[in-house]
């Protein structure tokens, strides 16, 4: 039997720009092992309620068992054996949709009660299940600047770090709205697959990071092609594919 991948489809909308991005991700790591076992979750399509903080887990008569019984227990399920977690999800408000932090809230079952030291310092919670599969943020954003995914960043890493989570990549793609403009994310798609085979092989590279990543039009170019998609008629799309023609032709070198 070949590892098991728990992934989150955190997007709402269908089809989803997000989800291709992680489509491609588990393409790249199937072309290293065949024999992957996916195991993929859509949130806002089950039922899944918050966690209520009513500690029943933490109690001595049923540890390490929830209180509520809804469609969580599928998801933890997997989780138990889980050698990849994969959360791909949507910038929502510079952060994750709520559904998808529903979901990580409800992790708050493999912690336990107890209080120990960080190996960075600071304090944590012994982990109940022993699961440490390698986690992997996937996410895009409507912005052109990669900077607006700091706070998830942070957010994701911080998560990793309490769950004892490896984090091996993130894979970010800002000006998500130019994936509509034919062929100018080609090579972005490319470097997903492969970041897909290098988080088999151990984790994803710097290079393939920044690849996934870099710009294909400039800031001010790929305002005003989003903007105009947001607008009625000929003259809107026309202008929205000379914007697109011209950034195509400026990334192959004949523009």
């Amino acid at each position: 039997m070949g590892s098991v991948v728990l992934a989150i489809s955190g997007s709402l909308r269908t089809p989803s720009f997000t989800e291709k991005m992680l489509d491609l991700c588990i393409d790249g790591m199937r072309e290293k092992d065949d024999s992957l076992e996916v195991h993929r979750f859509y949130p806002h399509t089950m039922e899944i309620g918050p966690c209520t903080s009513c500690w029943s887990c933490w109690g001595h008569k049923r540890p390490g068992v929830c209180a509520q019984k809804d469609d969580f227990e599928q998801i933890l399920d997997v989780y138990k054996r889980a050698d990849y977690f994969l959360l791909a999800a949507p910038l929502y408000i510079f952060d994750f949709p709520a559904t998808v932090k529903n979901v990580i809230d409800r992790f708050f079952i493999d912690l336990m009660p107890s209080q120990i030291e960080l190996p960075s310092g600071g304090t944590q919670h012994p982990k109940r299940f022993g699961r440490h599969p390698r986690a992997v943020l996937i996410s895009s954003c409507g912005f052109p600047e990669i900077e607006n995914f700091n706070l998830l960043r942070q957010h994701f890493r911080i998560i990793c770090e309490h769950m004892e989570w490896p984090l091996s990549g993130e894979l970010l793609i800002s000006a998500a709205a130019a994936a509509h403009a034919p062929k100018l994310f080609d090579r972005k798609y490319e470097a997903i697959r492969k970041a897909g085979a290098e988080l088999i092989q151990g984790e994803i590279t710097e290079s393939t990071t920044e690849a996934i990543s870099a710009p294909v039009i400039p800031a001010e170019e790929y305002r005003r092609m989003a903007s105009l998609s947001f607008e009625r008629g000929i003259t809107s799309k026309v202008k929205v594919a000379a914007i697109a023609i011209k950034a195509l032709r400026r990334k192959d070198g004949t523009g």
